[in-house]
This record gives structure tokens, C-alpha cells and sequence, in this order.
């Protein structure tokens, strides 16, 4: 009875253990897999460290990103949801995050090294977040928010991979 139960599950954790990118997120395959990050709030001037782990799911037709921060009082914890629309010829986020918020982001995927996500118009204040490759696999992420007519860096991170994926390991850009 314990093997019937437990069959499903196993499946469902290998199948979605090596599921491999959709065409279209053929670029976001190096993504996938676990990151260290450290970084800073440059007007405060407060460090910051965080995890992160980016998966395909839905048959790589979406990936998932946990992010939590690892530092002291540790507070930010979020789950993103990423998907491709291929009727509007872009990329759509969802954050959701333990303090309630659910924000909503879209891109035209990665150009020139960088992948920029830029909130719904319902997002308030205006918001970015910038990926951006870094040198030996690295990544650099920047949040931006709009503080009168200009954006501003509200928090740095930079990451590095901790266990390449199956599918990092494959991709090439």
C-alpha cells in the first residue's frame, strides 16, 4: 500500500527533475539550479544575502524561482512564476511574497546579456528587475524603483551557481 503512495510522487519528482526547457525558454536554462547571493542596499548601505533556485515546471513551459533571504533578520521570502506568451511575444512573471504582495512583470527575454522585467502599470511605485551575466557563470540582479522621473537601485545581488543543472549543463548561448 506504502510503494502505491509513494509511486506517484516519485514519478512526479523525477519527471519534473528533468524536464527540459521550452523553445522559448531555451535561454533561461542556465538559470536553472541553485544560487548564492550577497549584495547591498546602496542608500542604506545594508548588505543583504540570499538564496535562490530556479526550476522548469509545466513540461518546460514555465520556470520557478525561490528566493529567500538567508541574512539576518531575514525577512524577504518570494516565489516567482514565469511564463512565455507567444500570442503578445513575451515573457510574464508573477511574484508573490511573504508579505502579501503579488506583483505582476513582463519582458521581451534576454537581450545583449541581460533580461529585464519591468512591473504591470498597476504596480506602484514602477518597478525593474535587471539580470544581468557576471563574469565565471555569475549573475547580477537589480531592483530599481521610480523615485520622481528616474528609476533608482533599491537593492544589488550578486550570485553565484551552486549546483549546475542538468540543463545549465546542456545550454549554450
Amino acid at each position: 500500500m506504502r510503494s502505491l503512495v509513494l509511486l506517484p510522487i516519485i514519478a512526479l519528482a523525477s519527471s519534473h527533475a528533468v524536464a527540459a526547457p521550452d523553445e522559448a525558454f531555451h535561454d533561461f536554462a542556465a538559470l536553472t539550479g541553485e544560487w548564492t547571493c550577497h549584495g547591498i542596499f546602496p542608500a542604506a548601505g545594508k548588505t543583504i544575502d540570499s538564496t535562490l533556485r530556479f526550476e522548469f515546471d509545466l513540461n518546460g513551459k514555465a520556470l520557478v524561482k525561490h528566493h529567500d533571504d538567508t541574512s539576518p533578520p531575514a525577512m524577504y521570502h518570494a516565489l516567482e512564476a514565469w511564463g512565455y506568451d507567444a500570442k503578445n511575444t513575451r515573457y510574464n512573471a508573477t511574484i508573490l511574497d511573504n508579505f502579501g504582495g503579488a506583483r505582476v512583470f513582463s519582458s521581451e527575454g534576454w537581450k545583449d546579456g541581460r533580461l529585464v522585467w519591468t512591473s504591470a502599470p498597476e504596480v506602484k511605485p514602477a518597478q525593474h528587475f535587471i539580470y544581468a551575466h557576471e563574469a565565471n557563470q555569475g549573475l547580477r540582479i537589480d531592483w530599481e524603483v521610480l523615485k520622481g522621473d528616474s528609476y533608482v537601485v533599491g537593492d544589488t545581488l550578486h550570485c553565484t551557481p551552486q549546483h549546475v543543472s542538468h540543463q545549465a549543463s546542456s545550454s549554450t548561448r
